[in-house]
């Protein structure tokens, strides 16, 4: 399973000079030069800068590129504002005018989990999601029920296309009415106040001295404690892994709670890859209905042992 698009990310020096200026300013130094990230869905520029002073994290984007890139952008920037660095990396500068926005972010020597995953990165990620599942939320954060939903509830709309009710795995199609009950009971599952990551995936993580640090903020919410497990397992098994069941019983050694508590989320976000596969391709972000395929696949799976 590929976790970014299939497409090269924009480069360094396709970003406006005057915004590169800026950066290496709020870096310091003389500019020395970059590495750029792979992977992802966005259509900005993310990549280590190196200056004669040090070096972060950076993620740009001109004002004339994509649209929803952009919009990403300004979300983490008012995000990572907020949360404590035992979180999230500091954002140790933001630039956002007429002519681009850009983030500063510290930057992490490390390394993503996944190259295949391993019980000790399990373990590395489990503590940070205990960490965030006990961390309150800032009262600026927006809540998970008011961001994920419609969103991540589709099954009303899954039982009302005949191609992709009838493409259902595992004979959930004779389960809908079932599933739409489960569905009801969603808002309530994430209703919390502690802080939720709500795209936690390999590609986001590093980790480093058995660390597993968080990356890539601009949908966090406060919500429920937990409710981020449920939608990275499936990403775990597409991706090789152990399957959603066996990475979850890692999870319950740090206080996770039991597979039933959450199912309303894990129902969720079945119907959301299943709904989100089957739409057309994004012209600028090429290969995420792949990726949200390759994950759907073993979510359902999944929830099908579940009900």
């Amino acid at each position: 399973m590929k976790a970014g698009a299939d497409r090269l990310r924009p480069t360094w020096t396709t970003l406006p000079p005057s915004l590169r200026a800026q950066i290496v300013s709020a870096i310091g130094g003389d500019f020395v030069g970059d590495e750029p990230a792979h992977g992802g869905f966005s259509a900005s520029y993310a990549g280590v800068v190196t200056t004669t002073a040090g070096n972060a994290f950076v993620k740009a984007c001109a004002a004339d590129w994509h649209a929803d890139s952009l919009y990403f952008l300004r979300e983490e920037m008012r995000t990572l504002a907020h949360l404590p660095s035992s979180v999230a990396p500091r954002l140790l500068a933001a630039m956002d005018d007429s002519v681009g926005t850009a983030l500063v972010i510290e930057a992490i020597d490390g390394y993503h989990p996944g190259q295949p995953w391993t019980t000790e990165d399990l373990h590395a990620v489990a503590r940070a999601l205990r960490n965030l599942s006990s961390t309150p939320a800032p009262l600026e954060m927006p809540r998970a029920e008011d961001r994920m939903i419609p969103g991540f509830t589709r099954w009303s709309e899954i039982a009302a296309d005949p191609h992709l009710l009838e493409a259902l795995p595992h004979g959930l199609s004779e389960r809908t009415p079932q599933l739409l009950r489960i569905e009801d009971g969603f808002r309530d599952a994430l209703h919390g106040d502690v802080i939720v990551h709500d795209d936690v995936r390999a590609d986001n993580i590093l980790i480093s001295d058995g660390r597993a640090h968080l990356l890539d903020w601009p949908r966090a919410r406060r919500g429920a404690a937990w409710i981020d497990l449920p939608c990275l397992l499936p990403s775990i098994e597409a991706s090789g892994g152990p399957s959603c069941e066996e990475a979850w019983a890692v999870f319950e050694e740090h206080e996770a709670p039991p597979q039933s508590v959450l199912l309303p989320v894990i129902s969720a976000f079945a119907s959301f890859l299943w709904y989100q596969q089957a739409l057309p391709e994004i012209p600028q972000l090429p290969g995420l209905r792949e990726f949200q395929r390759a994950q759907a696949i073993p979510a359902l799976r999944w929830l099908a042992t579940l009900l």
